[in-house]
């Protein structure tokens, strides 16, 4: 009878060994990923660069002042007016189809005893990628501007047509940028960095050059020839422990 017991000890002292084993492996495994997951560090990459517009867009308005009595001639002078405006902007080298144009609206204009006058309003559109032709015209109309018209809110805004590539390029150097970050500051600590775990894009800031103007839902300035593009990134990456 002693022997079947003695066997049962044995066993019984294996097991447990075994289960203290088992439970080392599984509590030390638990904390090596509890510690290795919290060990993270979160930085801000930032990347800027320069650059100048290719296409401009030049909207200005005309206006004649009419008597109320005159309306239908008003409709008509414009219209002249409108056609030698574009005749001038033609010989000037824009080409017809970059001229657009708006509709005719008028402007009453009142007097003691009602309407006195009209103001008889046309808008038009020049986009064009000829930035010191259309700057030139901009800049000195009056050779465009028949006698008796009215320019009014005559504005520039410039564009670029390769933005989307200048965004795609500036969102990879941002993210280099906070890498080297992330490898600085785990270095300090003689460590590494081993993975980036998330990031997030900030939005664009499009700007005349030196301007500090930030907007929580991005800039994009359309009154400066050069301009200024920046964006950040916010990365999550993983260090990497010595002691791991």
């Amino acid at each position: 009878m002693t022997e079947p017991n003695g066997r049962g000890v044995v066993q019984a002292v294996w097991i447990l060994a075994l289960a203290l084993i088992v439970s080392s492996l599984i509590l030390g495994g638990s904390f090596y990923q509890a510690r290795h997951s919290r060990a993270t560090v979160q930085v801000v990459g930032m990347a800027s660069q320069p650059f100048e517009a290719d296409q401009v867009k030049w909207s200005l308005g005309v206006g004649r002042t009419v008597p109320a009595s005159l309306l239908s001639d008003g409709y008509v002078q414009i219209n002249r007016d409108v056609e030698s405006m574009v005749a001038g902007l033609v010989s000037a080298g824009i080409p017809r189809d970059a001229v657009v144009l708006q509709p005719v609206t008028t402007n009453p204009m009142y007097g003691s005893e009602g309407i006195r006058e009209y103001q008889v309003n046309q808008t038009l559109y020049v986009v064009s990628e000829d930035l010191d032709a259309v700057e030139s015209l901009a800049l000195a109309p009056s050779e465009l501007l028949a006698e008796g018209l009215l320019l009014q809110n005559s504005r520039l805004h410039y564009f670029y047509s390769g933005l989307a590539e200048v965004k795609r390029t500036l969102l990879a150097r941002a993210t280099e940028d906070a890498r080297m970050r992330a490898e600085e500051i785990a270095s300090a600590t003689g460590e590494g960095i081993e993975a980036i775990a998330s990031a997030r894009a900030g939005v664009f800031q499009i700007t005349e050059p030196f301007s500090t103007d930030v907007a929580a839902y991005g800039i994009y300035d359309t009154s400066s020839r050069k301009k200024e593009i920046r964006v950040t990134v916010h990365a999550v990456f993983v260090i990497c422990l010595l002691y791991t």
